[in-house]
């Protein structure tokens, strides 16, 4: 009978123990997971300049930007992941000296997937690519490429959030009627993401 009630009392940790080691899978995020991240930025300032001036004389205005981050991902495999990047501005600029004057407004978006792979220290890789338009109000219009390739470290401060660095090339290229303009070189930025963890992902049963 004592043995009986000792092992209904073990119970309990016994299917807890078997539980936890069948979530013991050698990677930083598990498959299932989601990853969500993104930034919303602008500001608005007065400025003195030669802004659409065509005799070369400076001009009061106003400046109003706005810019909208977004990547999200979802993870195919353990520490793999596939995604968006979404990536919208905005300015409006507004010559306060000349109130007859329309404002100037400008618009690019970029969209495109992402890949990334984490290492079991928290050290990633991503590669991604965008493609997108830039629109101007006095109708001309530009076509837009963005590609990148970088390193990061995913610096979990808790379970579901992370700091992350990251060195990026980065390759942009726009093209308007005949003409290119396309720049290359190092990128450094620090993003922020959240990702919502898959515990109970594929269990792995002990003996297969």
């Amino acid at each position: 009978m004592k043995r009986i009630l000792l092992l209904f009392l073990l119970l309990p940790t016994l299917v807890i123990a078997q539980e936890n080691e069948s979530f013991m899978f050698k990677a930083k995020v598990k498959h299932g997971s989601i990853l969500i991240g993104g930034s919303l930025s602008g500001f608005a300032y007065k400025t003195s300049d030669n802004l659409y001036s065509l005799n070369g004389a400076q001009e009061d205005g106003r400046k109003i930007q706005a810019n909208l981050q977004s990547k999200n991902g979802y993870f195919v495999l353990n520490d793999f992941a596939v995604g968006l990047n979404l990536n919208l501005f905005h300015e409006n600029t507004k010559v306060t000296s000349d109130p007859e004057q329309e404002p100037f407004k400008e618009t690019y978006f970029l969209a495109g997937p992402f890949v990334r792979y984490y290492l079991d220290n928290g050290v990633f890789g991503e590669a991604g690519a965008s493609i997108g338009k830039h629109n101007f109000s006095d109708g001309f219009q530009s076509n837009l490429l963005d590609a990148t390739l970088g390193v990061g470290y995913a610096f979990f401060f808790n379970e579901k959030f992370s700091i992350e660095p990251m060195l990026s090339f980065r390759y942009f290229r726009q093209v308007k009627d005949d003409q290119t303009y396309s720049t290359f070189g190092p990128l450094v930025g620090v993003g922020f993401q959240a990702y919502l963890l898959r515990k109970r992902a594929h269990v792995i049963k002990i003996g297969l």
